[in-house]
């Protein structure tokens, strides 16, 4: 069974070449986990294991049966990709396998396995060991602004009313996602909310109304910004250091093109339409949630600490890394520093039935520090901007890229940021390693802000 302590690497070797069928390393690996999982305080308290498999991602409670199904099916969750720990001590976990009943010799290598098959059922519940986090000695409370969003994070998971298994947070979310997909107005969503209200025991934390379930996201602090953009591309009426009070012009400064819809004569509005608009969603508080998340916090740092001499399997081998660290050392003694990858490309929302096409332009960002079965997945991969259409902004694109570099300048000079893994307090700073598009201009304009393409 020495596969267990082998990195872990059968967790993410599931089936032969070709999909032909489970490993057999795989089985023994699942039917392990599960009764291990089984042993585990936490299982008789939860009724069952929090499913680590990639859809569910540890938000489910299942019964053993479904969680081998689930494991076998779509694997596990990318949670345990470390490489190089030493063995933890196993003390603890050891007293817990002699308490649970089992009156069987222990052999010191069935020790070993338990302990590394123990802390990922720990890791896949989320669970820490408070004995281990009270020695250490360099431990930072979190600063203001991460205390504030932990505890609003807690208010917001609290169950809606006594005996639920929901939260106010996540049925916000969901509440927020159907109106979205399905493009219903605030009213439908008011009028489901006051049924859901009529159904549910009187003292509740359900959302009363759309505007409340709004304002519980919120509390997240990823924030969205609409701003309006000359019909031309040549500006945003958007304030940064370098131009002042360009949000309160009226028409481009360049060309002289309105911002806003002509009011008709005898019209009553109560705010003026822009003609055309983009939304920006800000990158820096969601870099800060990836070190402020027990789920990621401890991938951040992934890069430093799994190379490969002479093998290239991921940019932290590459030479423009290298490079890039020769030039500044500084940004790189500090292995929770960002590498940040941009990519974008048109594509058409809608299906066309005119004769006169529209196209628009996301602008993703993903981070380099995670391995590399996380960093090109769906959940790390950043929408910052959508350029409007409707048609391809070509050498303009770097006017649309204003707020993006904005951040990216900020991040360049470090933003505070607490690390849950280390539980320590440090200055994240980041910088945009590589670009993957066509648009020469728009790499020439990056290399000016303090990046390396």
């Amino acid at each position: 069974m020495a596969h267990f302590l082998n990195h872990r690497a059968w967790m993410y070797d599931r089936c032969h070449s070709g999909r032909r069928g489970l490993k057999e390393s795989f089985v023994i690996g699942v039917e392990e986990f599960v009764e291990t999982a089984r042993q585990c305080q936490y299982y008789a308290i939860d009724g069952g294991i929090r499913c680590p498999c990639i859809k569910c991602e540890c938000t489910r409670i299942l019964k053993d049966q479904d969680v081998k199904l689930h494991l076998y099916q779509k694997g596990f969750m990318p949670v345990w990709t470390f490489h190089g720990e030493e063995i933890p001590s196993t003390s603890n976990r050891v007293e817990i396998w002699l308490a649970s009943g089992l009156n069987t010799v222990v052999h010191t290598s069935r020790i070993n396995q338990f302990a590394y098959m123990q802390e990922m059922v720990d890791n896949a519940l989320r669970r820490h060991d408070e004995q281990e986090a009270n020695d250490s000695h360099d431990e930072e409370a979190p600063n203001e602004t991460t205390q504030r969003f932990y505890k609003l994070l807690t208010k917001a998971n609290l169950p809606v009313f006594e005996g639920s298994s929901e939260s106010k947070l996540p049925v916000s979310i969901r509440l927020l996602a159907g109106k979205s997909n399905w493009n219903v107005p605030n009213q439908v969503v008011d009028h489901y909310t006051k049924l859901i209200l009529d159904l549910t025991p009187l003292n509740n934390s359900i959302p009363k109304n759309c505007y409340q379930a709004k304002r519980c996201v919120s509390m997240l602090g990823l924030e969205a910004k609409k701003i309006d953009c000359c019909v031309n591309g040549c500006m945003l009426f958007y304030d940064n250091d370098n131009r002042k009070n360009d949000a309160l012009l009226v028409e481009c400064k360049f060309c002289g093109s309105p911002r806003y819809h002509t009011m008709h004569a005898g019209q009553r509005q109560k705010k003026p339409i822009p003609l055309k608009s983009m939304f920006y969603l800000t990158i820096i508080p969601r870099l800060r949630r990836m070190f402020t998340s027990m789920q990621t916090s401890q991938h951040m740092t992934w890069h430093d600490s799994n190379k490969t001499k002479g093998v290239l399997c991921h940019p932290s081998d590459g030479e423009a890394w290298k490079h890039f660290n020769r030039k500044h050392p500084s940004f790189a003694s500090e292995p929770c520093n960002v590498r940040l990858g941009l990519c974008s490309d048109g594509f058409t929302p809608y299906i066309q039935v005119s004769a006169s096409p529209y196209s628009c332009w996301p602008v993703i960002v993903t981070s380099y520090n995670l391995p590399l079965e996380m960093c090109m997945k769906k959940p790390y991969m950043f929408l910052t901007c959508i350029i409007p259409g409707p048609s391809n902004p070509k050498s303009a694109i770097d006017v649309y890229l204003e707020p993006l570099i904005d951040d990216l300048k900020k991040l360049w000079n470090g933003v505070w940021t607490y690390d849950v893994s280390r539980k320590q307090n440090f200055l994240m700073k980041a910088t945009l390693m590589w670009t993957i598009m066509t648009f020469q201009r728009m790499a020439c304009y990056l290399v000016g802000a303090h990046m390396v393409d």
